[in-house]
């Protein structure tokens, strides 16, 4: 069943009459949480939810298997907004967003990963630059490192040239909590790329693939949430990182039908720098010997 959208803040005094009223009805948002074995961030993305001054949503969390007290925290919360379900992912978290998908009911899909946060007003805003016709929207976002608040922010996108800007200089922009899209896209565009070889670039992929086919976009500046950066990041497997978002940029590549001179160097570069920051990270671990075998490797592409 659908309704009208209506984006404003409720009090507290209003809650169990607005909860009663959507009980009956399909939520305008549907949020896919994937995790795994991460309870204690769960808990307070879940309350980041909760908090929101926009009620009108389903959390659907996959649970990867965990071994700890994912369902428990769940389950404690006692919201009969959020949905808890389990899957076997095989290590791949496209499997699970993509279950959300499936069983999702919101016209609208958000995501948020489980060691991510929302500010209160994140629902609502998004919410407002969709009703101006826009097909995907996304967000700035605080970076939290080793739960410190770091002096960052995941950077604005350019203004021209999107698509190019993301295949030759990476996806730096668009962080996966900070997106809400119209559900009807997957319908038309797909859904996350499933392929063992992309793991942890499937986001990345998913943005290529859209921006590809002229979706409207649209940029909030404002900052309405957290990104956390820590060990058990996937990304934190740095070689892995690294051979999926090569193999994302050779896929597009390649289906460029014309490339121009500057775009074929832009390749190029684009190859190199893969593997030189992928050098760098493992230099700043400490680990400096097993970082200049990426180095030599990133000379090497140079001339190949």
């Amino acid at each position: 069943m659908r309704r009208k959208l209506m984006i404003h803040s409720f009090s507290a005094k209003n809650t169990t009459r607005v909860e009663k009223l959507m009980s009956d009805l399909n939520p305008v948002v549907s949020i896919i949480i994937p995790t795994y074995n991460q309870a204690d961030l769960l808990r307070k993305s879940l309350q980041s939810l909760i908090d929101q001054t926009f009620p009108d949503w389903e959390a659907i969390v996959i649970d990867n298997n965990s071994e700890d007290n994912t369902r428990l925290v769940v389950e404690n919360l006692q919201d009969h907004r959020i949905i808890y379900k389990t899957i076997h992912n095989q290590g791949i978290i496209a499997v699970s967003r993509n279950l959300g998908i499936q069983i999702a009911k919101g016209e609208y899909i958000a995501f948020l990963d489980s060691d991510d946060v929302w500010y209160p007003s994140k629902l609502s805003e998004c919410l407002k630059k969709m009703q101006q016709g826009k097909e995907i929207v996304f967000h700035r976002l605080w970076i939290r490192k080793d739960g410190t608040l770091q002096n960052k922010l995941i950077p604005a996108p350019p203004h021209q040239n999107f698509y190019k800007t993301l295949l030759y200089k990476g996806n730096s922009v668009i962080a996966t909590s900070a997106v809400m899209m119209k559900k009807q896209c997957f319908d038309r565009f797909g859904v996350f790329s499933e392929d063992p070889g992309i793991v942890t670039a499937e986001d990345y992929e998913l943005w290529l693939r859209l921006i590809k086919r002229n979706i409207s976009w649209g940029f909030i500046s404002e900052v309405l949430g957290e990104y956390t950066v820590h060990s058990k990041n996937a990304s934190s497997n740095v070689k892995r990182q690294m051979l999926a978002e090569e193999k994302v940029v050779i896929k597009y590549f390649a289906e460029n039908d014309s490339p121009h001179l500057d775009e074929r160097l832009s390749y190029r570069k684009r190859r190199v720098m893969l593997v030189f920051c992928a050098g760098k990270r493992v230099w700043q671990s400490g680990h400096r010997c097993d970082a200049i075998p990426y180095f030599f490797k990133g000379l090497s592409k140079i001339f190949y």
